[in-house]
């Protein structure tokens, strides 16, 4: 994921409801084995709520300060084929879970989720000028010899492997992100060679999210998603604008040339 580049396509998503349940079971041990990384910093919900929203929290190891915080109650689904029927595998996100990460580059961080079986990672970058911060890309791994996936059938890969690769929430640097429910499509990669019919989503609830943390331990002030049923690449007036220019250029040197060929004919027929 290091080495992920930033791809700008005009693109828009709508905010649908979550129909999958929302998660009220605790998970009170970890979920992971031991490894490199960090086990996740959480906060539960106040017991009265029992909402099941965890904290997800990647601490930069030369500060010693947050970077990346994360609040939500996650879902993460996975449909396939399987003897031509579609098959479904869910799993929740569970409190206690490793974490890693990077936030070395003031343009582009990432955070790495995993617990059994599974491995989320959500990349975050700037717009030009850094006005802006948004998510550039999502990748899913899931271990296809988990039972909810009756050991599915994979080419030259060891795991399925799922993405959305188009901008999401742009939010001004500075400022956390906030939505009570968030839908994300999952797709595979032609070039993973996946099996047919097989596509995810990934749902967050009650999400609460900010990269590019340099100050404090808690959210910055939220930028809602409250009324606003499609969030826009901002890219998208750029590459018009850009479009427009190049065709202003290309218009003024066709006419450049004209003249200059109609001015030389003018003045051979003259010396005629």
């Amino acid at each position: 994921m290091k080495g992920a580049s930033v791809t700008w396509t005009a693109s828009a998503i709508t905010l649908a409801p979550i129909t999958s349940r929302p998660r009220h079971t605790k998970f009170s041990s970890s979920t992971v084995d031991s490894g490199s990384g960090t086990v996740a910093v959480f906060t539960s919900s106040p017991t009265k709520d029992n909402s099941g929203v965890a904290y997800y929290r990647y601490i930069n190891s030369k500060s010693g300060t947050t970077c990346i915080l994360l609040k939500t109650d996650a879902i993460v689904e996975i449909k396939f084929k399987l003897h031509n029927l579609e098959e479904q595998g869910d799993s929740f996100i569970p409190e206690k879970v490793l974490i890693e990460g990077d936030c070395k580059n003031e343009d582009y961080q990432f955070i790495r989720i995993e617990w059994t079986g599974y491995s989320l990672v959500i990349s975050f970058a700037k717009t030009p000028g850094g006005e802006r911060w948004y998510i550039n890309n999502i990748k899913l791994t899931a271990n296809p010899d988990l039972p909810q996936f009756h050991g599915i059938a994979l080419k030259g890969k060891q795991s399925i492997e799922l993405y959305h690769k188009d901008m999401l929430i742009p939010t001004p640097v500075g400022r956390s992100y906030s939505c009570d429910t968030l839908e994300i499509p999952l797709e595979t990669d032609k070039e993973d060679h996946p099996p047919e019919g097989v596509y995810g989503t990934l749902y967050l609830r009650k999400l609460q999210v900010q990269p590019f943390m340099y100050k404090g331990e808690n959210f910055e002030q939220a930028f809602e998603c409250k009324d606003r049923k499609f969030i826009r690449d901002e890219t998208a007036p750029i590459a018009v604008g850009s479009t427009l220019a190049i065709a202003v250029v290309v218009l003024i040197t066709g006419y450049a040339v004209y003249r200059y060929l109609k001015v030389k004919n003018v003045q051979y027929n003259t010396m005629e």
